[in-house]
């Protein structure tokens, strides 16, 4: 069934309503019985609609009405939550489980995921790893409505200025790891070796993003790190991209960790922490501790040395992600490619 003409009218007008301002004027247009279903339209179409503490009351006390009037409470309730929510966001092998394992630890609040509907080690059962991890809507609002104190998640994601409306709408905190890239896949090799293991044809379930050969463990090294060069590699220069021009374009502030000086030193890393969240003396305490002695499962330490990348990747390799990297000069910088390809 068609919407009447001015039905289609007001929703091309709710689609450019960005901020709450224009949301605001929007309001000033709509009269009479219809005001509710306007509103339950703007809501559903566009991710970053406001509701009013009228309107909230209105869906929360006529859930009987509706079904989708429960999922509208509920979304509402959730992005009005004050809670203390943390994601980070980091290229895979840049102590990341470190950094969410030490937050819980400190804070007090627990892993969620964020991608899927379940919990985040489970997701992986269910094949996930393969997919981009985009932020999942359903799965952030059961998050904060299952933890109202807060919580902390890890998802390998590149910035998006959607992510940053998101992560506004939501009040989640974005901690961006970072790791020299020539380590990054050195390790990342070494992991896909491990969990490919006597998995046959079934190995590629655990490739993440990065697609790899079902033979993969079986190649020369040179062959194994040209092709994660060709994909990861790549992946990892774009994510570091994007999530400078996520610092550009000031949406949210993210904090940025970089593993060789933020996470291989301990102290440094509870300081950093300390001064860019606020946290009691017990809080404090208790992250400086897990930081000296990380929990080894929950943390995921593999082989943290310095260097390893460039000593072990042919130069050849090396050169083309360099080259890579500097068709963006104008974003990243010389020190950015020194501390990247190094």
């Amino acid at each position: 069934m068609e919407l009447p003409k001015e039905q289609v009218e007001f929703m091309n007008r709710v689609m450019e309503a960005d901020t709450l301002a224009k949301q605001a004027e929007l309001r000033k247009q709509i009269r009479g019985d219809a005001y509710h279903a306007y509103i339950e339209n703007a809501y559903l179409a566009n991710p970053f609609f406001k509701l009013t503490m009228e309107e909230a009351k209105y869906f929360r006390e006529n859930q009987d009405q509706a079904d989708v009037y429960k999922l509208i409470a509920a979304r509402d309730a959730a992005s009005r939550s004050s809670a203390r929510n943390y994601a980070v966001f980091c290229m895979p092998k840049s102590g990341s489980s470190f950094v969410q394992s030490a937050l819980q630890h400190a804070l007090n609040i627990p892993f969620l995921s964020l991608t899927s509907f379940g919990t985040p080690r489970s997701s992986s059962f269910f094949g996930m790893n393969s997919r981009e991890q985009e932020i999942d809507e359903l799965a952030l609002t059961k998050a904060i409505l299952k933890s109202p104190r807060g919580f902390v998640s890890q998802n390998h994601t590149r910035y998006s200025m959607y992510l940053a409306l998101q992560m506004r709408t939501f009040n989640i905190t974005p901690i961006v790891t970072v790791r020299n890239i020539l380590d990054c896949i050195v390790s990342f090799d070494e992991m896909m070796l491990k969990w490919r293991a006597g998995k046959g044809d079934h190995g590629w379930t655990s490739d993440a993003q990065f697609s790899l050969p079902l033979n993969y463990s079986d190649l020369a090294s040179e062959a194994r790190y040209d092709i994660l060069s060709r994909s990861f590699g790549v992946w990892l220069i774009n994510f570091f991209l994007s999530w400078k021009r996520c610092v550009k374009q000031n949406i949210v502030s993210p904090i940025l960790i970089r593993y060789e000086t933020d996470i291989l030193d301990n102290e440094r890393f509870a300081r950093m922490l300390r001064d860019q969240i606020a946290m009691t003396e017990d809080q404090e305490a208790r992250l400086r501790s897990y930081a000296r002695t990380p929990d080894v499962q929950r943390s995921r330490f593999n082989v943290g040395v310095q260097g390893r990348g460039r000593s072990l990747i042919p130069d050849h390799i090396v050169d083309s992600l360099r080259r890579y990297a500097m068709v963006f000069r104008d974003e990243i910088l010389d020190e950015d490619i020194a501390y990247l390809i190094g």
